[in-house]
């Protein structure tokens, strides 16, 4: 593992920075800051007929407690041009699946807000998955 030589104001700066700009991908219902395409019940609408239609494990939660909404979600990059990303509001819809000892009992279908259909996944670990 790589150390780095920061000092604690360096850290205390970083780790301020992350605090800032962290609410923004990761907002509740009450804390959503602009206005949406979607309700969060049309949201959960969307997963569960993305859910049952390609047959997918676990139950969609209904929870409007659990759900995410991302301002500016990265769908896509582009490694040449960073200022051509594919970036859109999106909410995040979780997937509980049924509890095992070996895996997390989740995952997370990303819901474009602008395009009103699923367009992408998080695995158990938070890792963005193919389609």
């Amino acid at each position: 593992m790589k150390r780095y030589n920061r000092t604690k104001e360096e850290l205390k700066k970083i780790l301020d920075e992350v605090d800032r700009n962290f609410p923004r991908h990761h907002r509740r219902i009450n804390e959503i800051t602009m206005d949406t395409v979607l309700t969060p019940e049309e949201a959960i609408a969307i997963a569960k007929k993305y859910h049952e239609e390609n047959k997918e494990e676990g139950i969609v939660s209904e929870e409007i407690e659990r759900l995410y909404f991302d301002e500016g979600y990265t769908f896509k990059r582009d490694e040449n041009n960073r200022e051509n990303d594919d970036i859109r509001p999106a909410w995040r819809v979780t997937v509980d699946l049924p509890p095992n000892p070996f895996l997390f009992e989740d995952y997370t279908l990303i819901i474009s807000d602008r395009d009103r259909k699923v367009m992408g996944m998080l695995g158990q670990n938070g890792q963005p998955v193919e389609l």
